[in-house]
This record gives C-alpha cells, sequence and structure tokens, in this order.
C-alpha cells in the first residue's frame, strides 16, 4: 500500500470520535446504520403590569443531528441555530476507539478506566487500554499519558496550570470462582522531570512517582454468609528531584523495596471490608472503612482520606413480607492522626418501614438521623487565646416522613383512581458553645441552639376514566417554616384535566392557587394556569421516522396584598416540532 495512503487513513481513524465497533456485524444488515433528527423551539412571551420585559417577545431555537453508525463506530454530527447564534459541531476533539470482538474489548485514544476506588479511578487518559474476559477470568491493562506538560506562562500567570507529564501504567486481574472472587491491581504513575524548564519560586509544584497495590476479594463462608473487602497501599515521591534518601515519615517494610524513594516518599494504607447474613426473612451487613490521612494515588483526580466509617444495615420481613422495615445507621471520624486542629464526628442513621396490609392499601414511613460534632483544640500561640469551648459546634438534622397510598375501583371498570396523603417534618439545629461531648440525638449540656422546622403535607385525588380515555387530579399543598419567631406559610390546590383525543392527540389543562402568608400576613397571591397540546405522526413505512408537535402555554397572574402594588401577569407560549428517524 502506498506510504501516504496509509498515512492518510490512521489519520482519519485518529482524528474521529469512534465510541464503540464490534467486528461481528462484518457483512450483517445493520452493519451499518444512519439516525438523525430535527428540532424547532419558539417561545412567546408577553406581560402586563411592569415597566420592562421579563424576556424578549420571541425567540427560536433550532437543532440538528445525524449519526452514522459502522459497525458500532458513532460518528456524530450536531447543528443549533437561533435568532442569536448559531453553530456547526463535529465533536472530534477528543479521540476514543472501542473495537470488541467476543471477550476482548480494546481501548484507544482519550479514553478512562475504572480499576477501584483506590487505584485507577476514572482518571482520563491519552494511550490504550484492553478487557479480557476469558472464562472465569477478568484481565484489564491500560498504560497512557495521564497529564500533558503545561509550562508557566508569565503573561498569562498561570500558576494553577502548571503541570508535568505524566505517564502511567496498570493492571487488573481477577478471578471469579462459584463462591469466590479474588483479584490484584498493580498502577504505577510517574512525572518527567524535564518536561516543563523553568517553575517560579515559591511555587509548591514538583514530579511525582507513584505506585499502587491492592488486593480485594470476595467470598461464601458458609451458606446465606459472604465476606468482602479491599486492601489497598499507596507508595507516593512527593518531589523526584529530591536527593536526600533518608526514609519518609511513614514506611512499610515489604512496600519499600518495589520504589526507589527519598525524604518526600510516604506510603499510605486503605482498607475496607463487609460481611452480610441474609435469610429469606431478615437480612444484616456490617461495614468497616478505613483511610490513612493523605492518602491518594495519581490515578484519579480526588481522595476522600483521613476518615474512618462503620455502618449497620439490618433488615427484616413481617407479616408474612406484608410489612418490610429496613434500618441503615453509621459512625464517621476524622483526625486519625490526631494533628488536626479539629475532629469531627458524624453520625447517620435511617429507619424505613414499607405496610400493605391488603392489596390496594399501603402505608409507608421513614425516619433519618445526620448529626456532625465538632472539637475545637485550643491554640498554642502564645500571645493569642480564646477559650476552646466556645469553638466546639454541633450540628443535628432529623426528618421523618409517612404516606398513605389507597386505590379506589377496579382496573377493568370504567372509573379508577387512587387517594395520596403524605406528611414530612424536618427539624436542624446548630449549636456553638461549651459542649465536651456530644452523641447521635443530643448533647450533654444545656446549651439552646436555632433550630428550623419545615412541615410539609400534601392530599391528592386521581381519577381515571378508561372509556372517555380522561383523567382527572385534584390536590392540596401546605408547606410551613419557623425559625425563631418567624412562621412562613404557603398554601394552595391544584386541579388538572388530561385527554386522549383518538390515537395521536394529548391534551391537558391545569390551574394553581397559591397564598403565602408571613406571621398570618398575606404577602403572595398567585394564580398559574397552563395549557397543553401535542400531536404525535407516524409514517406509513417506520423507518422513515417519527414527527411530533407540541404547544404549551402558561399564563401566571400575581394579585396585589397591599393597595401600593398592581397586579402584574405574564404570559408564555412554547412550540415544538420534533422529528425524528
Amino acid at each position: 500500500m502506498n506510504k501516504y495512503l496509509l498515512h492518510i487513513i490512521l489519520l482519519l481513524f485518529t482524528s474521529l470520535h469512534f465510541q464503540a465497533q464490534n467486528l461481528d456485524k462484518i457483512g450483517k444488515k445493520d452493519m451499518i446504520k444512519v439516525s438523525g433528527g430535527f428540532n424547532l423551539n419558539t417561545i412567546t412571551y408577553a406581560s402586563s403590569g411592569t415597566s420592562y420585559a421579563g424576556r424578549d417577545p420571541f425567540t427560536w431555537f433550532a437543532s440538528g443531528n445525524i449519526n452514522v453508525s459502522i459497525l458500532d463506530i458513532s460518528l456524530p454530527f450536531s447543528y443549533t441555530y437561533s435568532n442569536r447564534v448559531g453553530k456547526f459541531t463535529q465533536p472530534y476533539n477528543q479521540a476514543a476507539f472501542h473495537p470488541k470482538y467476543k471477550w476482548i474489548q480494546a481501548h484507544v485514544g482519550k479514553i478512562s478506566m475504572n480499576f477501584s476506588p483506590y487505584t485507577l479511578s476514572g482518571h482520563i487518559f491519552a494511550g490504550g487500554g484492553i478487557d479480557l474476559t476469558p472464562g472465569k477470568w477478568k484481565i484489564s491493562l491500560m498504560t497512557g499519558r495521564l497529564n500533558k506538560a503545561i509550562a508557566y506562562d508569565p503573561v498569562l500567570n498561570n500558576l494553577n496550570e502548571i503541570t508535568y507529564k505524566r505517564f502511567g501504567y496498570g493492571i487488573k486481574t481477577g478471578y471469579q470462582g462459584k463462591k469466590y472472587e479474588l483479584s490484584a491491581i498493580v498502577f504505577k504513575a510517574k512525572d518527567y522531570s524535564n518536561s516543563i524548564s523553568y517553575i517560579p519560586m515559591g511555587t509548591d509544584i514538583h514530579p511525582q512517582d507513584n505506585l499502587v497495590l491492592s488486593l480485594s476479594g470476595k467470598t461464601t463462608l458458609v451458606k446465606n454468609l459472604s465476606l468482602e473487602g479491599e486492601y489497598a497501599v499507596s507508595g507516593l515521591t512527593q518531589s523526584t528531584l529530591d536527593i536526600n534518601p533518608t526514609e519518609g515519615k511513614q514506611t512499610l517494610s515489604f512496600f519499600k523495596p518495589l520504589i526507589s524513594g527519598n525524604s518526600t516518599t510516604n506510603f499510605y494504607q486503605a482498607y475496607k471490608s463487609s460481611i452480610s447474613y441474609k435469610l429469606k426473612t431478615a437480612s444484616i451487613a456490617l461495614n468497616f472503612e478505613h483511610v490513612d490521612p493523605g492518602y491518594k494515588t495519581l490515578g484519579g483526580y480526588y481522595f476522600n482520606n483521613d476518615l474512618e466509617n462503620y455502618t449497620l444495615a439490618p433488615s427484616l420481613k413481617l407479616l408474612k413480607g406484608k410489612m418490610n422495615l429496613a434500618v441503615n445507621a453509621g459512625f464517621q471520624k476524622n483526625n486519625l492522626s490526631g494533628d488536626k486542629s479539629a475532629t469531627t464526628n458524624r453520625w447517620i442513621g435511617s429507619l424505613n418501614m414499607n405496610y400493605s396490609p391488603v392489596q390496594k392499601f399501603t402505608i409507608n414511613g421513614s425516619y433519618s438521623n445526620f448529626s456532625t460534632y465538632t472539637k475545637n483544640r485550643p491554640s498554642t500561640e502564645p500571645f493569642y487565646y480564646q477559650p476552646a469551648d466556645t469553638l466546639n459546634f454541633y450540628q443535628l438534622s432529623q426528618n421523618a416522613s409517612a404516606g398513605i397510598t389507597m386505590q379506589t375501583g377496579k382496573k377493568d371498570k370504567d372509573m379508577s383512581g387512587n387517594i395520596q396523603l403524605l406528611y414530612n417534618f424536618q427539624e436542624s439545629t446548630n449549636i456553638t458553645g461549651n459542649i465536651q461531648d456530644a452523641n447521635a440525638f443530643g448533647y450533654n449540656v444545656g446549651v439552646e441552639g436555632i433550630p428550623s422546622y419545615v412541615q410539609v403535607g400534601n392530599l391528592a385525588y386521581s381519577a381515571r376514566f378508561k372509556k372517555s380515555k380522561m383523567g382527572l387530579t385534584f390536590s392540596s399543598n401546605i408547606n410551613q417554616t419557623e425559625i425563631l419567631d418567624q412562621i412562613t406559610l404557603y398554601i394552595g390546590p391544584t386541579l388538572n384535566i388530561q385527554k386522549k383525543i383518538k390515537e395521536k392527540i394529548n391534551f391537558s389543562a391545569g390551574s394553581t392557587y397559591n397564598r403565602q402568608y408571613k406571621n398570618s400576613d398575606l404577602t403572595s397571591n398567585v394564580y398559574n394556569h397552563r395549557i397543553s397540546l401535542s400531536y404525535t405522526m407516524k409514517m406509513k413505512n417506520e423507518k422513515q421516522g417519527r414527527m411530533n408537535l407540541s404547544l404549551n402555554a402558561n399564563w401566571m397572574q400575581k394579585l396585589p396584598t397591599i393597595s401600593t402594588e398592581t397586579k402584574f401577569s405574564e404570559l408564555n407560549i412554547f412550540a415544538n416540532l420534533n422529528y425524528s428517524f
């Protein structure tokens, strides 16, 4: 083959945005697919009772797209235009090629892969990877550039953007047996120190080196009892330019021979485990997670560290399966090394219940509790003193909800419907003061905080009429918020009607009326009226596509609540034409 033709072909394949490829489709009818669509949207606006308009009186927006798929290689094009701006998009700025054949899946270009939350976790890289799933084996490999070099520009003063060129590679190997799973991960990433010639003084940017090892597994110990966990260790050199061979602050003897470190090298551990026991009518799970302070790898953008999590999650089925109970409780703490100025403890608990005594009647309820206690250490600054007991902080948030649903009528009859009653209560309290200790549901001294209470209630009835293809919904809402001596109340009903005209036309209309009070004084009085009409046209041949036309209008009326106000109203009309194939 002519070398110039070969270069052109290679350039074409590396400049396009290939999303997927399946070689099994060669020679089949679905080898090549073409799809796309066109959208036209218009908005008409009018208002009264104000000297300025909230938006332009008429705007429109058109968009189109076409997608050509060859062996599942996706070539998308899109076009947008409005009365303000137009844009044609050929989204091939990032190339990605994913050929697949049976149990072999390759990835080439600008891609991302996930090994585990403690190793390679969603970092985008330019390179290649492969997933192999022969039989019970699962093998993943990757290599490529994690970051490109960005040099300092004195004109832009881009101190926050300076980056060394970083390359990485890794492998994850797993085996799945009948009652167990095992996997091992090795990930390595390194910055090239010569990729940037100049670093401004005082800038904390250094070339880094990282090696991560991870072991994970899952097994069934006995019938219904399973255990799973993962252990990861990350050896991170903060600066490869350091020539001091002194060991870092944290060392792991078995890990040191695998990495050539210096005085900036530290070793961090992360591990989690879970044990669960399941029966036909009950189950329980206990989870634990530990992440060292400072734990991170160069295979992810962000890692939560310096924490320990404990969670307990039992569930129970009662009354022959008619009642389900589930509990989830957890505790989290940070400052594991004790060298931070503040230590934070968090308690989380939730209870969920669902009870259905008969087929058409259901009761559900839930309760959740979230509390945070932060204790600050006294300052050791000799010329500054602030009593430590005024720095401690406690926050408590509790949420309870309940709901009742009852179905009426029968589905095979002309009329059927349901009645629904919902209620939600939320309390939140922040306390700062002489708090020496606190627990999940309160604190130990008589320091009063500033609580806030929110109550929400909803009663709704909906009916469906089978013969007339019509639906009716009526609901009433109430929302009350109380903070100190301020009480805000929202209340109002809603009515909606839906009607299907023939098979292709749908019509709906509705109104909502809301009143707002502050300490019994009326502050808002608003009506919202809605109307919608949609028409769906199907072509004789489904391959020709489908067309949909919709028209929606919203009319808002704000009535005056005091003599100095004037009536305000606005009208929005939305029209949409959509064609897809």
